[in-house]
């Protein structure tokens, strides 16, 4: 109960995260007055820190502060940002004053407004750092001592409810919350974050005396570290051809072993002592000095193997880059918020929040990612005659693929919402144009983010469970950094003849069409690398086959590896 108890903790920061980054745009467009391109770079940095924190937080948990003390000064975290945000529209001194005319008389927001409002999402942010990488991980150590047949079934009854949460949280965050902030204002709507937060925080603090608190232990992150520190202290070695006359440190207690052949030069920091060739000397001779050294290493066999398996990956990695960046860069709550979102007839008609509009794709994530391994595996498998179906890496440029083709119909979409509301009398669009590109988003990472995680942890050590999330939230953190970059870059090329950027303030004055005309050949250019790197790189598998779709009855298993 405890563990499902402490899991909550990041349910509840996921609701809280995703119900203010599904709205955000909104309320910096509308309540600090800032352009379309200022405020989806604050958002794109935002989701940099919220990605990159969590790689630094399960390195001091793991080393230092250890799951527990990392997950509740983090919730502390979380709850601090969520309340400065709810104090952002309660306090009116905090926000500029409204403008005297829609889109006229606005005034900017002074250093000191926006320091408040920065200082909230970095608080938001942080406390991520904890919530994200260490409460699956916190949730297992309590059942870590159970026999272990009990513990089996006790570990995919957590992670089932695991997978169901996450995706439950998405859907009221963008759904329930959204509506709070569109209906009852900003004012209600934070402040229910805020309540949210500061709730979990007290109740994991009281249930504190009833958990199981592991001690922190030496860091897999160090033992990576120190390899790059001793192969670059020891560049000056020679490794004989084949490894001839060379020992290597390997763990107390274990068999003797060699490191593989790829990246050679790394295999120095492992090195004990290199020993002259048969027709060497006996020891009471002198021998020759270029031939015979004595090297004391701190580096394991193991470590050297487990740093040559994260470098491996990284090529397909760094073309997986894009797919985040994609999945990420859409402005469809702007677009939503100048359309009809009325549906229904009569007294049934119903006003879809412009935030809640995502919730096309986290459905559609959510259905495909529960029915593919138990239904559409097995119909593939039945229309193809073949056991084997997709590979993951065939999976993962699936996922770049329909995330290009999405881009390619929002520029479609957005193109024609124009034509529209260029048209004087005409009414505007129904919002529902813009389901079909979030649709193909939700497939989009459904295909790649999965097929990521089981394609890192095939190739990855089981040791290296924690590795997988960190590149994940990493690839992410790097996303945003792009896109930042690309929207600034966008705007400064665009708006240089002193007309208006393409992503303008007022989308009808915009060109958001080319602007997702550009990433979709991006994404079609990352596409063909995606391909090269798939066919020139072979990685080693160390736990299942590059070639299955995952095997349903080991995900707890995997999971629990991958939480570290």
């Amino acid at each position: 109960k405890f563990s499902y108890l402490f899991s909550a903790n990041e349910v509840s920061e996921r609701i809280v995260s995703a119900s203010v980054g599904a709205n955000l745009i909104i309320y910096l467009t509308t309540k600090y007055h800032l352009g379309a391109a200022s405020s989806a770079i604050i958002i794109f940095v935002y989701k940099a820190a919220a990605n990159f924190f969590p790689v630094c937080g399960a390195i001091v948990s793991d080393a230092l502060l250890g799951r527990y003390l990392m997950v509740t000064l983090t919730l502390f975290s979380c709850t601090i940002g969520t309340t400065l945000l709810c104090l952002t529209s309660v306090i009116p001194r905090l926000t500029p004053p409204d403008c005297t005319l829609p889109h006229q008389g606005c005034t900017s927001p002074t250093p000191v407004q926006l320091l408040v409002l920065c200082a909230s999402l970095g608080f938001m942010a942080l406390g991520a750092s904890g919530v994200r990488p260490c409460c699956l991980a916190f949730a297992e150590d309590q059942i870590a001592h159970w026999e272990t047949s009990r513990k089996d079934r006790a570990l995919r009854s957590l992670f089932s409810w695991y997978y169901v949460s996450v995706g439950f949280s998405q859907i009221v965050a963008v759904t329930v919350l959204v509506y709070f902030q569109d209906r009852m204002g900003w004012k209600v709507g934070f402040a229910v974050s805020a309540a949210i937060m500061a709730f979990i925080t007290l109740l994991n603090l009281s249930a504190s005396p009833f958990f199981v608190k592991v001690k922190p232990r030496k860091s897999m992150w160090a033992g990576l570290l120190k390899v790059v520190v001793v192969s670059i202290k020891n560049r000056h070695l020679v490794l004989p051809e084949a490894n001839h006359g060379v020992q290597f440190h390997s763990l107390p207690g274990s068999a003797p072993l060699v490191p593989s052949e790829k990246m050679r030069f790394l295999n120095k920091a492992c090195m004990v002592r290199t020993l002259t060739g048969p027709g060497s000397r006996s020891n009471d001779e002198e021998q020759p000095a270029n031939t015979s050294s004595l090297m004391t290493s701190t580096c394991t066999v193991e470590q050297v193997e487990c740093l040559k398996s994260a470098l491996s990956v990284m090529p397909m990695w760094s073309a997986m880059v894009m797919s985040f960046l994609l999945q990420s860069s859409s402005f469809g709550v702007l677009q939503a918020a100048t359309m009809n979102r009325r549906i229904g007839t009569g007294a049934a008609r119903f006003e879809i929040p412009a935030g809640s509009i995502s919730i096309f794709e986290i459905v559609t994530f959510t259905v495909w990612s529960g029915c593919y391994d138990p239904y559409i595996v097995p119909a593939l498998r039945r229309i193809t005659g073949r056991q084997r179906v997709l590979t993951l890496k065939q999976r993962m440029g699936i996922g770049v693929f329909l995330a290009v083709v999405s881009m390619a119909v929002a520029s479609v979409v957005e193109a024609r919402r124009i034509e529209n509301a260029a048209r004087h009398g005409a009414p505007p669009m129904s919002a529902l144009w813009l389901a079909p590109q979030y649709v193909l988003m939700g497939l989009s990472g459904a295909f790649s983010s999965i097929a990521q995680i089981e394609f890192y942890y095939a190739v990855l050590p089981k040791s290296m469970g924690s590795f997988v999330l960190a590149l994940l939230f990493f690839g992410g953190g790097v996303a945003s950094i792009l896109a930042t970059i690309i929207v600034k870059l966008v705007n400064v090329a665009t708006g240089r003849a002193g007309g208006a950027p393409w992503i303008s303030d007022d989308l009808n004055r915009g060109r958001y069409d080319c602007y997702y005309r550009l990433l979709a050949v991006l994404g079609a250019i990352d596409l063909v690398y995606l391909v090269t790197c798939a066919y020139v790189f072979h990685e080693t598998t160390q736990n299942m086959s590059l070639e299955g779709g995952g095997v349903h009855e080991q995900q707890a298993e995997e999971m629990a590896e991958l939480r570290g």
